[in-house]
């Protein structure tokens, strides 16, 4: 693995590193992004991140959120996945920025970025932005480190799903990335009648070698099976599959 940038800013440390033909960000080293620009899938846990967002019924273009862009892996697989009117991405860390487009290419007409704290962002975003229009999809992959180790940023509690629903068009869907079951199992439409009222229907994705749990719900039936179904007849995705390690349950 060869490393093709380092600096140290404000304490923290940053590299791009390459695989192959496979570009990664570490942040203090805690991967936050890999990506492959002929492979455009991952096999790993940034493809569970834009998986779900499969299951929606929609006539119009995708109106897109992601809350955490890191080298912007995901933005690029929604980019290249979906129709999309637009894909906004919320960073904070503006190295982050910095790299996503110098280095991972985020560079898309389609895609904004915008450096901001996130939590904030979203809680004022009606105000701020009285007609900016709800969103189709929402990815929640806001995490911070703490002792080399990532840590989320939201607790996923009633309050923050509150925010990130009020945020969201009618049947969208809001997708979660946590590290570890124990972290994913808190999550507020699983034991929270009142959130699960708004969020009925979820399912709960895993990939091998990682600890990652990625969970997405909606108002709308999202169900395990529909996901595969829709790769395959995905005109980009059903040649790619064989990219994709995944495991798919309802939760």
């Amino acid at each position: 693995m060869a490393i093709i940038w380092q600096e140290k800013r404000d304490g923290t440390h940053y590299e791009v590193r390459n695989a192959g033909k496979t570009l990664r960000l570490y942040t203090d080293k805690v991967l936050h992004s890999q990506y492959n620009f002929e492979k455009k899938l991952t096999g790993s846990v940034w493809d569970l991140l834009f998986l779900p967002a499969l299951c929606l019924m929609r006539t119009k273009p995708l109106r897109v959120l992601v809350l955490g862009v890191g080298g912007g892996a995901v933005l690029h697989m929604m980019d290249e996945f979906f129709d999309c009117e637009n894909i906004t991405g919320i960073e904070m860390n503006a190295t982050h920025i910095e790299i996503a487009k110098k280095y991972f290419k985020l560079d898309s007409n389609t895609i904004n970025l915008i450096e901001a704290d996130a939590i904030t962002w979203v809680e004022n975003y009606q105000t701020t932005h009285p007609r900016g229009g709800k969103f189709d999809v929402i990815i929640d992959d806001l995490f911070y480190e703490e002792d080399d180790e990532p840590i989320k940023v939201a607790p996923p509690n009633a309050t923050w799903f509150y925010h990130l629903y009020s945020l969201l068009k009618p049947n969208g869907i809001i997708i979660m990335n946590f590290v570890g079951r124990q972290s994913a199992m808190s999550a507020a439409p699983i034991h929270d009648d009142s959130v699960a009222k708004l969020l009925p229907y979820g399912v709960h994705l895993t990939t091998p070698h990682y600890d990652n749990h990625v969970l997405a719900f909606s108002h709308q039936a999202l169900h395990a099976n529909d996901i595969r179904q829709s790769i395959n007849r995905h005109e980009k995705l059903k040649h790619l599959k064989s990219s994709l390690r995944f495991s798919c349950r309802s939760c």
